[in-house]
């Protein structure tokens, strides 16, 4: 073994830490990782000559130290013999860095993290930038394999038009993070006015109404914000399924089926869609909903929340609560919305994007793909997603892994994330491995959290799109398409929802969309999903 590794059978686990940053695992997870195959023959190059290859990645927020130096590496060579030599760039420059690449035409053997859209794919892999996956998977990539038979969603969502597949995906498998928002609210707010959990949509805003009306953090002052969402998309995602629409989840906002007559419809000219618009507006024009919900991100939210001074939120994590996390509860389901309907949409697939692509200039693409591979399988996933054993976490009596203090109840003071960017890679997403809840959702989400996303399951849809993987051609079409469409629905929504304009505009608004393509949208749309198969 070479790097860390090296270093820590060499002068202990104190110098180790010295060294190294960022690791991805142990051994043992073969019990908890279902669906993952063993890693079989991929330890077969063991001894033998290493390769060396370059790639380009993404680092996280929360990564420190040397990229190169990450134990997971060490890891991945012992097992596949290849050893890959990155350069990095942080997160908040690496799509401008990514993008030169592909336009300098300066490529590493491999893209690594690096999420790309479906559309880039398209396009990247039609140029023939990115190499197809497809004749290297079954014999070199037996993990990530298993994991598509498994779920045939993983399949239908990472293979293009062209009927091949060039990326490798990051697979969410925990639970609660497939369901975004989780509808919490602050149980010390209830038990202060005697109030009662909402049902129905006029429920929850009779009760929004009689929050607006308390001083619950006491400073005299009439600051309290009844409802608040993480943005836009926590407001949407959260409560258009009480208005009957999202019925094929998260990943579609614009289209999905109509449950009355099973055809392709644009949801953001339906009737329930105004009907959604107009209920927003009243939250919005009596100050029940947050003044800044166009503008609301995790740390607005978490400041907010640190005031004491939110009732109702539709946010992904009661970690973003601030020290007041704990005086929240769930909402135990969705709300039934004015017709009756009490469906959640807010629910994804397990692939979480594309990020790891072969490139064309890569000499050894079955061994990458080996190499890939390797963080997928159990003792993989144990390394990206938990460290070192017995240094950041251990294996238990029952055979599953925990996280030591060091990680849980950090001397430094230093909370979960700050600890592991020491040691591991899978901050700031994208990663090609497997978040499961074994190794990640046990761990990175909330008793709370997960309860919230257990009492919204069983009202989500029943069959779930991920993203539209159109033609080189369509994709094209599209991108030219949805740049006027998509503007001037985000702009008319913004209008709709703060009283900036009025729903005597809503035919007005209707025809506008129709002018600008929506039926020639709507056929290729349509097409789409007839060749991939999708219901």
């Amino acid at each position: 073994m070479k790097g860390t590794l090296k270093k820590m059978l060499a002068t202990g686990l104190a110098a180790f830490m010295a060294f190294s940053v960022t690791a991805c695992g142990d051994s043992g997870a073969s019990s908890s990782t279902s669906g993952a195959a063993s890693s079989g023959d991929v330890s077969a190059t063991q001894g033998s000559e290493t390769i060396e290859i370059t790639g380009f990645a993404m680092e996280g927020p929360y990564t420190k130290g040397d990229f190169n130096d990450l134990p997971i590496w060490d890891y991945a060579e012992e097992a596949t013999g290849v050893r890959v030599n990155f350069e990095t760039a942080p997160q908040a420059s690496f799509q401008e860095k990514l993008n030169l690449k592909f336009a300098s035409n300066q490529l590493p053997d491999v893209f690594f993290k690096c999420t790309l859209e479906s559309a880039d794919i398209t396009k990247y892999s039609s140029e023939g930038t990115l190499v197809p996956l497809d004749d290297y998977l079954e014999e070199y990539a037996p993990n990530f394999s298993t994991f598509m038979e498994d779920d045939t969603s993983i399949e239908k969502e990472i293979r293009l038009a062209d009927g091949k597949i060039y990326g490798f995906p990051y697979l969410v498998t925990a639970a609660p993070s497939r369901i975004f928002p989780k509808l919490f609210i602050n149980q010390k707010w209830m038990e202060a006015q005697n109030l009662e959990m909402p049902e129905t949509t006029d429920d929850f805003y009779e009760m929004l109404k009689t929050m607006s009306g308390y001083d619950y953090n006491g400073n005299g002052t009439k600051d309290e914000i009844p409802f608040c969402t993480e943005g836009v998309n926590g407001l949407t995602k959260g409560l258009m399924g009480s208005f009957g629409l999202l019925t094929r989840g998260a990943a579609q906002e614009e289209w999905d089926i109509d449950p009355e007559t099973g055809e392709l419809r644009f949801v953001k000219t339906t009737d329930e869609y105004k009907a959604f618009l107009e209920f927003c507006n009243k939250l919005y024009e009596e100050k029940l909903l947050d003044q800044e919900v166009f503008t609301v991100d995790i740390p607005k939210l978490t400041a907010k929340a640190e005031q004491n001074i939110l009732g109702v939120v539709f946010t992904n994590n009661t970690n973003y609560l601030g020290s007041y996390a704990e005086d929240y509860t769930y909402i135990p389901a969705p709300l039934i919305g004015p017709d009756g309907d009490q469906l959640f949409g807010g629910r994804t697939i397990p692939v979480a994007g594309q990020n790891t692509f072969i490139t064309k200039v890569n000499e050894h693409p079955a061994e990458t793909v080996k190499w890939v591979d390797y963080f997928y399988s159990p003792e993989g996933i144990e390394h990206f997603f938990m460290g070192v054993e017995d240094d950041t976490y251990t294996i238990d009596d029952e055979g599953n892994p925990q996280f030591t203090d060091k990680v849980m109840n950090n001397p430094d003071g230093m909370n979960m994330e700050e600890v592991l960017g020491s040691y591991v890679c899978w901050s700031g997403g994208g990663n090609p491995s497997v978040a499961d809840d074994a190794h990640f959702g046990n761990f990175m989400i909330p008793e709370t959290t997960v309860n919230a996303a257990q009492a919204l399951i069983d009202y989500t849809p029943e069959i779930v799109w991920g993203q539209l993987n159109y033609s080189a051609e369509d994709a094209t079409r599209i991108s030219v398409l949805t740049t006027d469409i998509s503007t001037y629905l985000t702009d008319m929504t913004a209008k709709f929802i703060t009283g900036e304009a009025s729903f005597d505009q809503w035919e007005d608004y209707k025809a506008n969309v129709e002018k600008m393509g929506l039926e020639e949208y709507r056929e290729i749309v349509q097409k789409t999903i007839d060749n991939a198969g999708m219901e």
